[in-house]
Order: C-alpha cells, then sequence, then structure tokens
C-alpha cells in the first residue's frame, strides 16, 4: 500500500472518528438534557391564563433546545388557582429567577427604549446572570397592535431573557427567539421561527452542566 492511500485512509479514520465522536455527544445531551429551574414572579399580577400561556410558550422553546425545564411560581399568587412556593432558599447553580413586571416610566429609567420587552443582569467577569425582567404590560400593548396572543409573546421573552443569563447579555443570533430586533413585523412569525440554534442550545447545555460563575448568597428580594 502506498503512502498516499496510508494517509487518506487515515484521514478518513480520523473524520470519521469525529463524527462519531459528535453524534455520541449529541445523543448523549438527548438522553440526559441539562436541568434548568426558572423560578418565576408574577409581580405584575399577570391573569392565570395569560400566566399559564407564557410558562407554556417559555418552556417550549427552552425545551426545545434540550433543557430539563421547571418553572416554580414564587412570591405572591394572582389567583387561588396559581399555588405558589416562597422561593426563600439559596439559589442553586442551574436556577434563574425570572420576574414579570410593569415596565419603569420613562422617568425613573431614560435610557430604556419604549420596546424593550425585558431585561437581564449579567455578571460581567463570567458573563453569567441570574436575574430576568420582562415587561409584561408593554408586552401586552405590542402583542394587542400586532395580533398576536400576549401570553404567547411574553414567553417568547421569558426565553429569550433566560438565554441570555446563560449565554450572555451582549449575545444575539441572526434568527430565531435570540433575535436582537423584535419589531411588530415579526411577532406573528410562525412557531417553527422562534426556536434556538443548534449553537445556542450546545452552549447553554455546557454553561448548565459546567455550573459557570458564582451564585447569590441567597434568593433576590422581589
Amino acid at each position: 500500500m502506498s503512502f498516499a492511500v496510508r494517509a487518506r485512509l487515515l484521514v478518513a479514520r480520523l473524520v470519521l472518528g469525529l463524527v462519531i465522536g459528535g453524534l455520541s455527544v449529541a445523543l448523549a445531551r438527548a438522553q440526559t438534557p441539562a436541568r434548568l429551574v426558572v423560578r418565576l414572579y408574577n409581580t405584575a399580577g399577570v391573569s392565570t391564563t395569560e400566566l399559564l400561556s407564557a410558562r407554556r410558550s417559555a418552556e417550549h422553546l427552552l425545551r426545545g433546545a434540550g433543557l430539563d425545564v421547571v418553572v416554580r411560581l414564587c412570591g405572591r399568587s394572582s389567583s387561588p388557582a396559581d399555588p405558589v412556593s416562597p422561593c426563600d432558599t439559596p439559589l442553586l447553580p442551574a436556577e434563574v429567577v425570572v420576574r414579570l413586571i410593569e415596565a419603569p416610566s420613562r422617568s425613573a429609567v431614560s435610557t430604556l427604549p419604549d420596546d424593550t420587552y425585558g431585561v437581564t443582569y449579567v455578571v460581567r467577569e463570567t458573563g453569567r446572570g441570574w436575574l430576568a425582567t420582562v415587561f409584561t404590560d408593554r408586552i401586552e400593548v405590542a402583542a394587542a397592535r400586532a395580533g398576536v396572543e400576549a401570553g404567547t409573546l411574553a414567553g417568547r421573552v421569558m426565553a429569550h431573557e433566560v438565554g441570555h443569563l446563560l449565554l450572555g447579555t451582549g449575545y444575539h443570533g441572526a434568527a430565531g427567539v435570540m433575535m436582537a430586533e423584535w419589531p411588530d413585523s415579526v411577532l406573528h412569525r410562525r412557531p417553527s421561527d422562534w426556536w434556538f440554534s443548534m449553537s445556542e442550545a450546545d452552549r447553554m447545555h455546557q454553561v448548565l452542566s459546567g455550573a459557570v460563575g458564582r451564585i447569590p448568597s441567597r434568593a433576590p428580594a422581589l
């Protein structure tokens, strides 16, 4: 066998090994999804119907990224049908907090554009965060303007902000739920247009599996 033939066979074996290794990792992640607990505070008093729709929408997108998502309703209840947990234990590495509130007035936060539907607080040194805020009043106005269901849109914003907590506040994707701009013209896109990308899902798995960054000493006061 010539040297050229042996070299080509060696390269082919290396490529095959990389492909099989990549598939093994993908299959392992599919079988053992990364755990993520979302502590959800309905501070805005969103209705039971809208809150359920938002939770289902956010869970659908995050589970589509291969995450094992558990949403815990914390704080105060807006309805007897919405039992809550005190959520007074310290945050674990695989836990994040999402609070639903009404947006502050322009006089209070002059740098917050009118089309901002949520914000996150990320530790600069680690690129990881634990607290996301979603402005339900702005979402309801935008949903009515664009002709979409407010709870579904709120859930997509929740998923987007949780994405920032894991991917970094400066990250945005070219498409999908992590895109930067959300004009009215894109709010009624097909459900399949709102997924996390494969690379985003992979990075979120890495962050959750590695428990990157430090967590607060106690749960935030919301």
